[in-house]
């Protein structure tokens, strides 16, 4: 059969990475009145990076964007493993911008393979923080602006995500805060316990203070928002939350006596936490430690 009239479906690495960017800009146009749509921004864009990834890697060699080399076409090489090759031939990539592939990894993982809240503002300030690192490792790895492969009709929704790039402050929750919250908010989620001569404490989360259940409550209920961090009700509160009870001692957490043993919450509230460092199932080693409250 002569098939000579079809259109050819063959494309680059590149090519499909600027296809997938276009999309995911599509869908963050379409947010604005459907919010559920932010998920597939965050996978059309993470989708960029991978293959945006693999063509930086593919112009040191072909075989690096395999998984096995010894048998190239079967598994492309992750994202994690992406990093270790571009860093292995020498290819410059900044704390910030392993920070942000990271972050593509675990947006990506949690949305594919789990089941997921999504809230838009968390979402949209972890898109600005892909997004910024794509458009900057595009220009110093391919040249020219990323700008010039987008589409006419995204281009003003690129133009606008490029400029909050810049923002300092950022509206979150009815009220003005520094961007970089709401990444410490969403990695305090994976801090569920504290420790003290190995004893596991389980936080409080915003909603679930015990001060709620005493009678000179009056009935309240707490707001939808924390008053200090922003946590909704049911989140935990973010490092150094002036709200977030003691879970042993049932004051205020922030400045209490008691001596707990080193944790990413801390690091967080100090400034000097590693994103990628905060794992899922931290503090949960210890089956056998129990809670004192």
């Amino acid at each position: 059969m002569d098939d000579s009239g079809s259109p050819n479906l063959r494309r680059s690495l590149i090519e499909n990475a600027y296809d997938s960017f276009a999309e995911s800009l599509g869908y963050v146009e379409s947010a604005r009145h459907d919010a559920s749509r932010w998920k597939y921004a965050v996978l059309n864009l993470v989708h960029a990076v991978e293959l945006m990834l693999n063509k930086r890697l593919a112009d040191e060699h072909e075989l690096l964007i395999w998984q096995d080399v010894d048998h190239p076409g079967r598994t492309t090489v992750s994202l994690e493993n992406t990093i270790k090759r571009l860093l292995a031939a020498s290819i410059a990539l900044g704390e910030e911008e392993q920070q942000a592939i990271r972050a593509a990894v675990k947006w990506r993982n949690n949305i594919t393979h789990y089941e997921v809240d999504l809230v838009a503002d968390e979402v949209r300030e972890n898109y600005l923080l892909i997004f910024e690192f794509l458009d900057s490792f595009h220009g110093e790895q391919f040249g020219g602006s990323l700008s010039e492969h987008i589409p006419d009709e995204h281009i003003q929704t690129a133009a606008d995500l490029t400029e909050q790039f810049k923002r300092e402050f950022i509206d979150f929750r009815g009220r003005t805060m520094h961007r970089a919250w709401v990444r410490k908010l969403v990695a305090a989620q994976r801090v569920p316990k504290l420790f003290l001569d190995g004893v596991a404490y389980e936080r409080r989360a915003w909603g679930s203070e015990l001060y709620w259940e005493q009678e000179y409550s009056n009935g309240f209920v707490p707001l939808p928002y924390c008053r200090d961090c922003a946590a909704r009700v049911g989140e935990l509160h973010g490092p150094g939350c002036c709200v977030e009870e003691c879970p042993r001692e049932n004051g205020q957490l922030f400045g209490c006596e008691c001596d707990w043993e080193p944790s990413e919450l801390w690091a967080l509230d100090d400034d000097e936490w590693d994103e990628d460092a905060v794992d899922p199932t931290l503090n949960d080693a210890d089956s056998s430690a129990s809670s004192d409250t």
